[in-house]
């Protein structure tokens, strides 16, 4: 029997519609159909042997078998776009652009919009990651552009985006120890959750930890307890709760390669800073 191959394109629309929240999103986000993005879910379930996704209330969640998949989707599209952009030549004009998943379904076709209006045909490959790890990014020659969460007063900020704390519509706060969803070290939204929580004398215990977005979402979207968001993520099946501390905000960052022309600069850091206008604009 033959080995199942994991072909790189189908694996793209898979990480996708776990970083923008659904099927419909990750199509937007890719410039592909819908039905060519469930075509790629459908084809990796029957290489891989398993259901990626199933069904939860109106949206989707990576089943068990979807979330170890997930893991290893990353890691070879992190190896592939890394080998892409080690060998291209420095004057192609495909950026790599490395970014937050927080936010992914509304920076992709605000970048995209971004890119496609400069002369010269300037395009993007994107490589998500969490902003403890692409901060550097740019710096350490694995991108041209880094897109990233930081403290507001990050030299590389382009506006703050806020904070908040998310859980079912069912959820209730306990009398006892809150139960919290967080993600793995490193993180950037990690210690501030912790440090609010014990501000305000909050016991809590830590009822789930995940490495990525999608892993977070699944953990909330079940129940398991309440998470600390930027308010540009899609929370489809989560709402933000009340009965938490209320947060300062976080700042949006870009960093960009010395290769890119100041065209291209100018366009990426309008596209990240309008995330922030739109933001603002919500909580107005």
């Amino acid at each position: 029997m033959a080995e199942p191959i994991l072909d790189i394109v189908p694996l793209r629309s898979v990480v996708a519609i776990a970083r923008c929240g659904g099927v419909h999103r990750a199509a937007e986000a890719l410039h592909l159909t819908q039905s060519t993005v469930s075509a790629h879910l459908r084809r990796l379930e029957k290489s891989t042997g398993g259901t990626i996704v199933e069904k939860a209330g109106r949206g989707i969640r990576f089943t068990d078998h979807g979330n170890r998949l997930l893991g290893h989707a990353q890691t070879i599209l992190d190896a592939h776009d890394t080998a892409v952009h080690a060998l291209a030549s420095p004057t192609t004009r495909t950026l790599s652009v490395a970014a937050t998943e927080h936010g992914a379904d509304r920076l992709i076709p605000e970048l995209s919009r971004g890119f496609g209006t400069l002369p010269g045909g300037w395009s993007a490959q994107f490589r998500f990651d969490r902003s403890a790890q692409i901060a550097g990014a740019v710096e350490r020659g694995l991108a041209d552009v880094a897109v990233f969460l930081a403290p507001l007063d990050h030299p590389d900020a382009v506006g703050p985006i806020a904070l908040h704390w998310y859980a079912t519509r069912e959820w209730r706060r306990p009398d006892d120890a809150v139960p919290v969803l967080l993600f793995d070290d490193p993180c950037v939204l990690r210690a501030p959750a912790a440090d609010a929580l014990a501000r305000n004398g909050i016991d809590y215990v830590v009822a789930a930890e995940a490495a990525n977005l999608a892993g977070l979402y699944s953990a909330a979207r079940s129940g398991l307890g309440v998470t600390l968001l930027p308010a540009i993520d899609a929370t489809d099946g989560l709402v933000a709760v009340d009965t938490m501390p209320a947060m300062p905000p976080i700042a949006l960052a870009v960093s960009v390669g010395a290769r890119v022309p100041e065209p291209v600069r100018a366009a990426v850091r309008r596209a990240a800073a309008s995330l922030t206008r739109d933001d603002q604009a919500e909580r107005a």
